[in-house]
């Protein structure tokens, strides 16, 4: 019997298909595996990791460009921007953001919210010395609180959720509450991975077990905005990770990175589950010519904004 192209090519994919499925149903597997040991990442281990993550692909320069045009298309006139970010941490995203604003002469007065008083401290100081020499462009407040209970009186021009609505209990009140902050022709920005991602497969398994409640995905917010009748539009940017150091025994940087992206501290994994995770990510990615050994990974930004009432 002769293949035709068609039949040839719906193979392939049925094969690829049916390994994506081997993988998931193996990395599944590992995951529920009652013996494997899983420990939380203290803060310091998770923000260590990230960074390490965040320096091994393009992800936060690819939001940053996306966000700039976004509201350069939207309020490119505007002046001065309030802006408020939901999830601060220590700035990985909002202080290039905000360098980038500065350097086009606006006016900004910016807001952070986290719980972490640590990383609340560290975002504090360097808005200090960004103040210090921009007195006239540059205002800012911290506050070392959740969410759910920060208190503003003045309305927003941009609110930015950048990769912090994994970590909320409830999104649609989060969603609501920003939306009433935000001002008319004002802007909000989500910035959050799809969990149907090859790299994101052991980290969603993982924090079911670590969690009561699973981390919220693209596809949650997604759900929550078509469910509530806002309007977005959203937009799908694809980059590679390079995983190399994972690969490499006895590396520390490995570890952290391996340990950022699985959401555990992987040292209380047994040899033979080590393996077996770093062959699914072997499996997942391509090697190539440099040494670099990457796997493919995507971000989706979310564009809220609030229109203006006709007098």
């Amino acid at each position: 019997m002769t293949l035709t192209n068609d039949s040839f090519t719906d193979g392939f994919y049925d094969s690829v298909g049916t390994l994506e499925s081997l993988q998931e149903s193996a990395i599944a597997y590992l995951c529920s595996d009652p013996t494997l040991k899983l420990v939380k990442l203290d803060d310091q281990e998770y923000r260590e990791g990230q960074i390490t993550y965040r320096s091994r692909n393009k992800e936060t320069e690819m939001m940053l460009d996306a966000t700039l045009h976004a509201i350069d298309e939207k309020m490119s006139s505007q002046q001065h921007y309030t802006i408020l970010s939901i999830g601060c941490g220590i700035g990985i995203f909002e202080k290039p953001f905000l360098k980038k604003l500065l350097s086009l002469n606006k006016t900004i007065h910016f807001v952070g919210v986290d719980p972490n008083k640590k990383e609340c401290l560290k975002l504090k100081e360097w808005c200090r010395e960004v103040s210090a020499e921009k007195s006239s462009k540059f205002s800012f407040n911290i506050y070392p609180v959740g969410f759910d209970t920060f208190e503003y009186t003045q309305n927003f021009d941009i609110i930015l959720f950048i990769n912090s609505l994994y970590y909320f209990s409830e999104i649609e009140p989060s969603i609501c509450k920003s939306n009433q902050l935000l001002r008319e022709g004002g802007m909000i920005i989500v910035g959050i991975n799809p969990k149907k991602k090859l790299l994101n497969k052991p980290y969603y398994y993982i924090n079911q077990r670590l969690y009561i409640k699973p981390k919220w995905f693209a596809e949650d917010i997604e759900k929550l905005l078509i469910e509530s009748n806002i309007l977005f539009r959203k937009e799908t940017m694809e980059f590679p990770v390079n995983i190399k150091e994972c690969f490499i025994k006895e590396s520390q940087v490995g570890k952290q990175l391996l340990d950022f992206i699985v959401g555990a501290n992987t040292a209380y994994f047994s040899p033979l589950q080590l393996r077996l995770l770093l062959d699914y990510f072997g499996t997942c990615a391509q090697k190539i010519e440099g040494g670099e050994i990457m796997i493919p990974h995507s971000i989706i930004l979310f564009f809220i904004e609030k229109e203006r009432v006709s007098a």
